[in-house]
């Protein structure tokens, strides 16, 4: 552990010495990943007794100006709830967001570090497993627990920019999610609307789209 900690550390220092300012992001894409921690917030069967779990998401976003970006986002998160027997697998609960959303960044003083703000929209796939290998059933055991609802989320963090392109960012995510299903499933866990909490950290590369240039910001000299 101690060997990893000091590689990422170099890694880090390299990382800042080359770059000596911000990318110009104006109209560049950007492709990227994310992971961290989720926990469900509200629901009752999907907040009691959850526990803290892996969240992962894929990034797309498009700079309309080094301000304001477009952001679609596609990730995969879990959470698991002890049955308390040792004859039944614990319950697991599957999202999977898919969401369009606005991000706004300001530049922190003359530093490569740009706090943001954001939200957005999307449609969530929610199931709820037995087992990592199988479906539960709702609906009084005749259909499968998987549907899929709409929803929204607001987003605050940073991202430290470098002029070659890369970034790394971290950012603190709420998501709300209208998945009450009542006539498919009366009898639990799709009969209520839920949201969950995201802590992430992530990386993206920028790159042309035509149109941007790669001089150092105003200010960034």
């Amino acid at each position: 552990m101690k060997r990893v900690g000091i590689a990422l550390t170099l890694t880090a220092l390299c990382l800042a010495a080359s770059g000596a300012g911000a990318l110009d992001l104006a109209k560049k894409g950007g492709i990227g990943g994310s992971g961290g921690i989720m926990t469900f917030t509200s629901g009752e069967d999907f907040s009691t007794d959850n526990r803290v779990r892996f969240v992962g998401q894929a990034v797309f976003k498009y700079n309309f100006t080094q301000n304001l970006a477009a952001v679609l986002e596609s990730g995969f998160g879990w959470n698991s709830y002890d049955s308390g027997s040792e004859e039944v697998n614990d319950t697991l609960a599957v999202v999977i967001p898919t969401t369009l959303g606005a991000m706004y960044r300001i530049q922190y003083g003359d530093s490569k570090f740009w706090p943001h703000a954001g939200a957005g929209l999307g449609l969530y796939s929610l199931g709820i497993k037995d087992s990592f290998r199988s479906w539960a059933n709702g609906n009084m055991g005749t259909e499968r627990l998987t549907w899929t609802s709409p929803g929204g989320y607001l987003r605050v963090g940073g991202e430290y920019l470098f002029e070659n392109g890369a970034a790394i960012n971290v950012e603190v995510l709420f998501h709300s999610i209208f998945s009450d299903e009542s006539d498919r499933f009366p009898d639990g866990w799709g009969n209520q609307n839920t949201s969950f909490a995201q802590l992430r950290v992530g990386a993206n590369y920028y790159f042309s789209l035509g149109g941007g240039s790669d001089a150092v910001p105003s200010g960034q000299e």
